[in-house]
């Protein structure tokens, strides 16, 4: 079957990570695989045999992009279109009408704005929810009755677990995300007003922060200033990662939610839900389920702030053996869920059957 991906932006990000990892895997598969995007650091990590077009994606664009798309399309003989992002779907719903070829969607974000377009609801064959809390939603959005399929993005498994050493004493923090505007809002006030007070209580603790953006410079600066100096020997920015999965064996706890939630579980590393505009808890056993439903975003949950914040990272260290071993075991049941051969599998099945 040849596949043809389209996604807008292609730097670190849960979409753009799992379009080049799902592209890698339909490859590995025996399918053939065109990739559909903005220049960006995920073409690095895309094998070979996948091939890769750059296309500056603007609204402005639409009658171009959409001859690009045709021609590409007839030439290669594409059989199905697998589009990401809001103007990737409006983009190609269109090519797939006019080439009278099947497109399947997957909403990654907010199905608002991913399925803003009348058309695009209109035209779309299956498509593809990666958490339980958008299902109905999708379904109920869609202009006409259409498949909706929940699949959850899926991970490459590391190769074993790392059963790494618990120091009383130090704590590596991993804050591991697309560098944006909301997660500016978060990390600035994470390193003004938690991490100064963890450093006192734990002052062997460092805070590691992975991921690139626009804003990433923003953060850079607030401890170049003097009243910061005493943070410089704790926070390290890692910047932008190809593998991601290298840094999970020296983190003692996680920060996030979505793929990197995943990523963190699938390690063996304690996760804590935090979002910019939700703080929710430490993942367990008993929790799972429930974190699950809305991809480890803790909907019920308020926005954090430094004091509950504090208080979470405090719970932690001070019950750090009762999350290892949670971390553990929560490995093992989140391995077989978003397994990447599983998960691909899924979706191969999903392109026969509108094919």
């Amino acid at each position: 079957m040849t596949v043809l991906l389209l996604i807008k932006r292609f730097q670190y990000g849960g979409a753009e990570n799992h379009v080049s990892e799902l592209a890698n895997a339909l490859v590995d598969a025996g399918h053939t695989v065109w990739v559909m995007s903005m220049a960006g650091k995920q073409q690095l990590r895309l094998r070979r045999e996948v091939q890769h077009i750059a296309v500056n994606f603007s609204d402005m664009k639409i009658p171009f992009h959409l001859y690009q798309l045709i021609k590409l399309i007839k030439a290669e003989k594409i059989e199905v279109i697998h589009a990401h992002q809001r103007l990737p779907i409006l983009l190609g719903t269109i090519a797939a009408k006019w080439m009278k070829i099947p497109v399947v969607v997957t909403i990654h974000g907010s199905v608002l704005t991913d399925l803003r377009s009348d058309f695009a609801r209109r035209n779309i064959d299956t498509a593809i929810a990666i958490r339980e809390s958008c299902v109905s939603c999708i379904s109920n959005f869609l202009r006409l009755p259409k498949k909706v399929v929940l699949i959850p993005n899926g991970i490459q498994l590391p190769a074993a677990c790392v059963d790494r050493f618990v120091d009383p004493e130090s704590f590596s923090l991993y804050y591991i995300s697309r560098m944006d505007r909301h997660h500016t809002s978060l990390l600035t006030m994470i390193l003004t007003e938690v991490w100064p007070r963890l450093l006192k209580k734990y002052p062997r603790s460092h805070l590691h922060v992975v991921g690139d953006g626009d804003c990433l410079p923003c953060i850079t600066r607030i401890i170049e200033q003097p009243n910061f100096s005493f943070l410089r020997r704790s926070v390290h920015f890692e910047g932008y990662a190809r593998e991601v999965g290298e840094h999970y064996p020296g983190a003692d706890l996680v920060m996030g939610v979505g793929r990197v939630a995943i990523e963190s579980l699938v390690n063996g590393v304690p996760l804590l839900s935090v979002k910019y505009n939700h703080l929710g808890p430490i993942v367990t056993v008993r929790n799972l389920k429930r974190m699950q439903y809305a991809n480890f975003v803790d909907l019920e949950s308020s926005a954090p702030n430094a004091h509950n914040l504090l208080e979470r990272l405090n719970s932690f260290l001070e019950h750090r053996i009762f999350y290892e071993n949670e971390a553990k075991i929560l490995q093992q049941i989140v391995s077989q869920e978003y397994n990447l051969n599983i998960v691909t599998e899924k979706i191969i099945e999903v392109y026969r059957e509108v094919v």
